[in-house]
């Protein structure tokens, strides 16, 4: 049966390990759900760039024990000579010491890109709620300005109405009028 593929960050179909499901790799509950994947050109492009550093150092990792395998398959161990069995040991010491370097260098810059993620996330919604409350403030101004302005022209048009009835009349008969000579073209134009 042939097992799961996932692609790795170098484009590369690399078998899914056994255990590790992709719902742990999608859902890192310490980053923030608000931010969207194109919120940020730059942050992607650095996420994108480490990314793929991690990648190319897990896959030399993961290649290591297979260059060994060339590596002992073309060593020739001269009879007598001890000192090529201590010098194949120095060997492997050494790359698995290369492969524990890459690996810590790859889990840094994992935890910085973690880090720089998590305070960007925050300033971005420490920022967005600071607009937000700034909008809400002036839209409150904006609405006791109308509420003050209703109030002052319907002061006006009582006064005018006990003042000047006849004309109040007058005005609402020549807007009622103008209205329906202005619907009657409209009607007129859809049809």
């Amino acid at each position: 049966m042939a097992k799961a593929s996932r692609p790795n960050v170098a484009g590369h179909n690399m078998p899914n390990p056994a255990g590790a499901g992709d719902s742990d790799v999608l859902h890192d509950p310490e980053l923030p759900q608000r931010t969207s994947r194109a919120s940020n050109p730059a942050l992607n492009r650095s996420a994108q760039a480490v990314g793929r550093g991690v990648g190319t150092a897990v896959a030399g990792v993961r290649r290591l024990p297979q260059q060994l395998d060339k590596l002992r398959s073309r060593i020739h161990l001269v009879p007598g000579r001890e000192s090529a069995a201590g010098a194949m040991a120095d060997i492997k010491d050494s790359a698995l010491e290369t492969a524990a370097d890459w690996r810590n260098a790859a889990e840094d810059t994992l935890g910085e890109l973690k880090d720089r993620a998590e305070t960007y996330s925050y300033e971005v919604v420490d920022r967005t709620n600071r607009r937000l409350e700034e909008l809400r403030r002036r839209t409150e101004w904006r609405i006791v300005e109308l509420r003050r302005t209703a109030r002052q022209w319907l002061v006006i048009a009582r006064h005018w109405e006990s003042e000047r009835p006849l004309q109040v009349i007058g005005s609402c008969a020549a807007a009622a009028l103008v209205a329906g000579v202005a619907l009657r073209v409209w009607r007129s134009n859809r049809d």
